[in-house]
């Protein structure tokens, strides 16, 4: 019985001990048998995230990746305290343990640090700003959602489907937080450009609450500006989202004044009945029908001579490449 022990524990007949032989590191099967950035970048494996992340979403610049990368990395391993004045000793986090699946071959997977929901508690934050008019810090947070978004796994189909609503919601609201920024940094004196951008910041997809700010905001200039026309049209867009009664008045009385001395005192690039998407490296309307080239990532569109350039919307992919799309849940690679 002695003996038979002795051997399980790798103790020959001589005596001799054979160390048993070293079984493969978590970050190395991690980075084996994952197939989603997010879980390469936990493994350690950039190299790899970013290949996948160039061909899906035709990403360039990695710099706003590279803390929620590192991260990633960091928090798939625990430090556990060891002896005094002997190092603590790293273990690999991998997740999905329970009690029914206690076998470490149905993990295999490391933890992550981004989830959907934390994500959506962003996005609430985001509003906030918004509400609040703290642009500059929801500008900040949409970007920061966007660059967090190409390293999250879900599990599901319709996590895929929020997760992509989610790009789409930060992406309008990032085109029009550019176009009002960059109005406030162009002088009034450059009324037509002061109008347009106000315009396009009014027709990107808001929540009400949001939308209602900028189309009010919009109807105020036009109508200082003696464009009645098209002040008394954001004024009809205003009563559809029904604002508060306060501001229902103003719009009331704005739209009246509009309707006895119609017409508009200047020509603008903004015509509200022709579908349109802005470019915001030239703030151009791009008319439903003319060329573009497309960010592969957000889908924000720009005029055909940005292409290869870097989009402004989240500052990582390069404008008009051709890419697979957002994978981020195994179900999208089985």
């Amino acid at each position: 019985a002695m003996g038979g022990g002795e051997g399980a524990l790798g103790v020959g007949a001589d005596g001799f001990f054979a160390a048993p032989s070293p079984g493969v590191a978590p970050c190395q099967r991690w980075s084996q048998k994952c197939g989603l950035a997010g879980e390469q970048a936990a493994a350690g494996a950039f190299d790899s995230a970013m290949r996948l992340l160039t061909r899906q979403l035709g990403i360039v610049d990695f710099s706003p990746l590279q803390e929620h990368m590192v991260n990633l990395a960091c928090a798939s391993h625990a430090s556990l305290p060891g002896m005094p004045q002997c190092p603590g000793f790293v273990t690999a986090m991998e997740r999905g343990w329970t009690a029914e699946t206690p076998s470490p071959v149905a993990h295999e997977k490391p933890i992550l640090i981004f989830s959907l929901p934390a994500l959506e508690d962003s996005l609430k934050a985001a509003y906030k700003c918004m509400t609040e008019g703290k642009f500059p810090d929801a500008q900040k947070t949409f970007t920061t959602i966007l660059t967090r978004i190409p390293l999250i796994v879900v599990d599901s189909r319709r996590e895929v489907d929020e997760v992509k609503e989610l790009v789409t919601i930060c992406r309008e609201y990032l085109v029009g937080l550019a176009c009002e920024m960059k109005r406030k940094d162009t002088p009034k004196e450059d009324l037509k450009a002061q109008l347009e951008l106000a315009a396009f910041f009014a027709n990107c997809q808001m929540q009400p609450i949001h939308g209602s700010l900028a189309i009010r905001n919009a109807m105020v200039l036009f109508f200082k500006a003696k464009q009645f026309n098209m002040a008394a049209a954001f004024c009809r867009r205003l009563l559809e989202l029904n604002p508060s009664p306060k501001v229902a008045q103003q719009a009331r009385q704005v739209l009246q004044a509009c309707e006895r001395t119609p017409g508009d005192a200047l020509e603008i690039d903004f015509d509200p009945r022709n579908p349109f998407d802005i470019d915001v490296i030239n703030f151009k309307p791009i008319y439903r029908g003319g060329k573009y080239s497309e960010c592969p990532y957000t889908g924000a569109r720009f005029s055909p001579d940005c292409e290869g350039q870097v989009c402004p919307i989240g500052g990582m992919t390069k404008i008009g490449v051709d890419a697979s799309g957002l994978v981020c849940s195994p179900t999208q690679i089985r």
